[in-house]
């Protein structure tokens, strides 16, 4: 990485819902909900679920505890690979066929149900390619600092 690249980063507030530590495992709920509820990446967050939680891999599952208050650490480029899977990619494609069976057909209800096709077509390969694209979506986990005074 060139030296002078600064990485973003964003933090959710936590809380440890269970450690698996024989998989490397811990899967924590995200406390700070209404923060997501504005971004159009917040299912891609959670796995398609409505509920906030992340399944994180670390190496050092076992030292965290159900209950633990922790921070969870996702990259800005991140972020913004998510945002562009679940909204800009799905509108480029819904115009782009709208637009070429519009202009081969000149039917706007051809258009409209193909370029509804098209979305839904790109939503399921979303799906079913969930796996894969989870490797690339992934989270660390960070102990919160206590303040001793």
């Amino acid at each position: 990485m060139p030296k002078n690249e600064k990485i973003e980063y964003i933090e959710h507030d936590a809380t440890v819902e269970s450690v698996d530590a024989s998989a490397n495992l811990v899967t924590v709920v995200i406390n700070d909900r209404e923060e997501c509820g504005s971004c159009p990446a917040a299912t891609l967050c959670s796995g398609g679920k409505c509920d906030n939680r992340v399944t994180v891999r670390t190496p050092h599952a076992s030292s965290y505890a159900k209950g633990e208050e922790v921070i969870i650490r996702g990259t800005e480029q991140m972020h913004h690979r998510a945002v562009m899977l679940a909204t800009v990619i799905p509108c480029i494609a819904l115009v782009a066929v709208m637009t070429a069976i519009y202009l081969l057909t000149f039917n706007q209800l051809a258009a409209a149900l193909g370029g509804l096709a098209a979305t839904m077509f790109f939503f399921a390969m979303l799906y079913l390619f969930r796996n894969r694209l989870a490797h690339e979506f992934t989270f660390q986990i960070l102990k919160r600092q206590t303040d001793k005074p």
